[in-house]
């Protein structure tokens, strides 16, 4: 069983050997899967050090001289420390590289709030034509891969190394969606629209529950209309995430929804820090718990949703 980061770039070395004109860039961070890589096509792996926006500078200008580009760094630094790297050659001069980042989320927060991206979604967000990914399981991992060699748009791939194995087909795992719909019932008391970590942790209990639809959004934007069509069949949302609430998935739900003049009751449950970040020793499970956000936590919010609406 393969993390999705693995699942990914076990996919990229295939490419390459197939003869894919691909070079893998990284910022001072390898991965078991990236050792064949490196030892097999020396002349396509560059380590630039602990330096993310030359991570990004040189991974554009390999892509701007016809190169297909994976950048890869450690989250949140090549969102948050090489922000503006991305704005103005990503984003402004729409060059089609691939930037992945290993971790999302709280999935490393026993480092400190330094080592926590839980503002990179809305923050890429913000640059309307970079895509952003949050792959699920390794289906969609490998998708993305396969389509890094014919890639024409700047994309972010952030990896939860706590995601692992396969839990959609590849009919389901449709780029053009950017989503799944978990079950194909024509009407729920509860959508829970969520992503990565949570859309795996969440579906057992959602297959089990009827009336009770989960929604795994694995990319920002997405098929906007059919997200709408799925989001209709729902007489409430409740966003989870392991985001800060504002730019996050919750945002993205409720700007959806007002932009398009639907009016649904919506509960968003994310990260809050009002009262400043964490000053002792954390996990991510210690957080999750302080907020609200265990998964036991989030059940009994959407059961009592459920018996009040």
């Amino acid at each position: 069983m393969l993390s999705v980061r693995d699942a990914f770039f076990g996919e990229i070395y295939k490419l390459v050997k197939s003869g894919e004109d691909i070079c893998v860039i990284t910022a001072d961070l390898g991965a078991p899967s990236l050792d064949d890589f490196r030892r097999d096509f020396p002349e396509r792996y560059i380590s630039v050090g602990i330096a993310e926006q030359s991570l990004v500078s040189v991974a554009s200008g390999l892509s701007l001289g016809g190169k297909k580009v994976v950048a890869y760094g450690l989250n949140p630094f090549p969102a948050t420390r090489a922000f503006d790297q991305v704005r103005c050659l990503m984003a402004e001069l729409n060059v089609p590289i691939t930037l992945c980042a290993l971790n999302a989320g709280l999935c490393s927060a026993e480092c400190g709030y330094t080592h926590m991206p839980v503002e990179d979604v809305g923050m890429m967000r913000m640059l309307g034509n970079i895509r952003t990914f949050n792959p699920t399981d390794e289906t969609i991992a490998v998708k993305l891969a396969r389509e890094t060699a014919e890639c024409k748009y700047p994309r972010f791939i952030r990896f939860d190394k706590s995601l692992k194995g396969t839990l959609y087909s590849d009919a389901q795992a449709d780029l053009a969606d950017g989503f799944v719909g978990l079950k194909t019932d024509a009407h729920y008391d509860i959508g829970v629209v969520t992503s990565g970590c949570y859309a795996k942790e969440l579906r057992e209990w959602t297959l089990n529950e009827t009336g009770v639809q989960l929604i795994d959004i694995f990319e920002f934007p997405n098929n906007k209309d059919k997200l709408i069509e799925s989001i209709s069949k729902c007489d409430a949302i409740v966003t989870v995430e392991e985001n800060v609430l504002s730019g996050g998935v919750g945002s993205y739900i409720s700007e959806l929804l007002s932009d398009r003049g639907m009016h649904k009751p919506l509960k968003r449950l994310g990260l809050n820090f009002e009262n400043g970040y964490y000053d002792v020793f954390t996990s991510r499970e210690y957080i999750r718990k302080d907020q609200g956000l265990s998964v036991e936590r989030i059940i009994r919010t959407i059961e009592t949703i459920r018996r009040e609406k």
